[in-house]
């Protein structure tokens, strides 16, 4: 889809329920309420969901609106603005410090507070998961949460996980993750053995993880969407 015309489409829909398929087989169902040229703004059961256009695979008008889904009374927080267009990084910054809830490996969404966002990834931080790097290309979707902590913290315990990195980040995702050679990482969520264990080298495309068995496995760094520390 290209995003220019994607974008004039989208902004002629506004107000209209539509039925959009994302990477990952995905089918998210809600109403356009705003779209720039870098991604689309969706109400979808009491959330803004904002989409990025690469990861747009389809969409259709849901004529038949079997959910019952209507237009929002209120407007998102994270809107156009005059001639000031949302993208992607725009949209990261805002939501940094806040719940968000994000789309990114295995169609199981992550929650936890954006600490910092670099040149193309985002450090992350999960009660769950811990700290995390996460590619920018490979977000499918971000949900903000206002007034509303995950895993029921209370506000205490969550300021302090928004506050754990105070450490200095390489400004993209292939130099942060050669700068963390010889640690233990998981990758993707760990789908498989082989992506966890030690980094032991990074060179240019390539990642070299070392599993519990000592056996090399060689990694596209564009196929790595999430790098967990352990």
């Amino acid at each position: 889809m290209e995003r220019k015309g994607g974008r004039d489409i989208f902004q002629n829909l506004k107000k209209e329920i539509v039925a959009i398929e994302v990477s990952g087989g995905k089918l998210l169902n809600g109403c356009i309420v705003d779209s720039s040229d870098e991604l689309i703004v969706l109400y979808v059961k009491n959330k803004f969901v904002y989409v990025p256009f690469e990861h747009i695979h389809s969409f259709y008008i849901d004529t038949e609106n079997e959910n019952n889904l209507h237009s929002p009374s209120e407007i998102p927080a994270f809107i156009s603005k005059g001639n000031e267009n949302l993208t992607l990084k725009n949209i990261l910054s805002l939501a940094t410090g806040i719940h968000a809830e994000l789309m990114v490996a295995k169609n199981e969404p992550l929650h936890g507070v954006i600490t910092k966002v670099l040149d193309d990834y985002i450090v992350f931080e999960s009660p769950v998961y811990k700290s995390m790097f996460i590619a920018q290309r490979h977000l499918k979707w971000l949900i903000p949460h206002f007034h509303q902590f995950p895993y029921g913290l209370n506000e205490q315990e969550f300021l302090h996980l928004s506050s754990k990195n105070s450490t200095t980040f390489q400004n993209t995702f292939a130099s942060q993750i050669a700068n963390l050679a010889n640690q233990f990482v998981i990758l993707n969520l760990g789908k498989n053995f082989s992506h966890i264990g030690r980094i032991k080298n990074v060179n240019h495309q390539l990642i070299t993880i070392e599993n519990g068995k000592s056996i090399l496995t060689y990694f596209n760094l564009s196929h790595i969407q999430i790098l967990q520390l352990v």
